[in-house]
């Protein structure tokens, strides 16, 4: 994102204990003239971040997904740690993640609120101007600022940019900007045959989306399905598939094709395919 010039104030949300990739990516940024930011939750990561030249850090904290993050009371201690060893200690981040596909929206409500009193409280305890969280599924449940015991100052959110069939199902305000096309390759009595599969797709939300059409099972290199309107498809014909999870589809691909309508715009390499 430092290269190409997305953004003078970056974080990587995110523990790394690889010194030589942290270094990269701070040599990079300083050629770019971009302020990174690194996420931290333990001595180790503290570390590695101090050796590797990072100079500024947040404090992640457990706001409930049990997945990285230093529970709330833990999280001045650690602070006071990363300023030991002369690191810059922002504030905090905390992610909500398992919140974002709750579809009741005052259920959800709720819940985020007390997650982020829990982010603020451990806030508290670190100082700095930033406190950072969200996603596509909880954006609209956030309070934006300070004054609020519940406020945030910034929204992590992600996959709004191009949606899947699962965040759509939240009405969140996006529309989906991304499709795999595949082509008809046989035709069966009652449906077609398509060659996009299970080695294409990010299954782990569910099965992919074909708009007027029944998706009955998914393969290693196909997908089956049936029109709804009982019609069968062409061999030849191109068919649009709505990803169930948008980021892990897209790391299994190479390119994207930037499209404006039907007009090929440019390719947009995938730099971080597999990772």
């Amino acid at each position: 994102m430092a290269s190409a010039g997305l953004g003078a104030d970056l974080l990587l949300a995110n523990e790394v204990l690889d010194e030589a990739r942290l270094r990269s990516m701070v040599d990079t940024a300083r050629q770019h003239d971009a302020r990174v930011t690194v996420a931290v939750d333990s001595p180790a990561t503290i570390a590695a971040a101090a050796t590797a030249g990072v100079r500024e850090v947040l404090i992640d904290v457990d706001v409930g997904l049990p997945r990285c993050g230093v529970m709330p009371d833990a999280a001045g201690d650690l602070a006071m740690r990363a300023a030991e060893v002369g690191l810059v200690v922002r504030g905090v981040m905390g992610y909500e993640g398992h919140l974002q596909m709750d579809l009741d929206p005052s259920r959800r409500a709720e819940r985020v609120r007390e997650a982020m009193i829990a982010l603020r409280s451990a806030h508290r305890d670190v100082g700095g101007d930033i406190v950072s969280a969200g996603g596509t599924g909880t954006h609209r449940d956030l309070v934006i600022g300070l004054d609020d015991p519940a406020g945030v100052t910034e929204v992590q959110a992600g996959s709004y940019a191009l949606m899947d069939t699962d965040y759509m199902r939240h009405d969140a305000g996006f529309v989906p900007a991304i499709d795999l096309i595949g082509t008809v390759i046989s035709v069966g009595a009652r449906h077609g045959v398509i060659d996009v599969g299970l080695k294409a797709l990010g299954m782990d939300h569910g099965p992919p989306t074909i708009d007027g059409a029944a998706v009955w099972f998914c393969s290693d290199e196909h997908i089956t399905f049936a029109p709804d309107d009982g019609s069968l498809p062409r061999l030849g014909d191109r068919i649009r598939v709505r990803p169930a999870h948008l980021d892990p589809t897209v790391a299994r691909h190479q390119v994207m094709w930037l499209v404006d309508g039907d007009t090929v715009v440019e390719p947009w390499p995938i730099d971080m395919r597999h990772w």
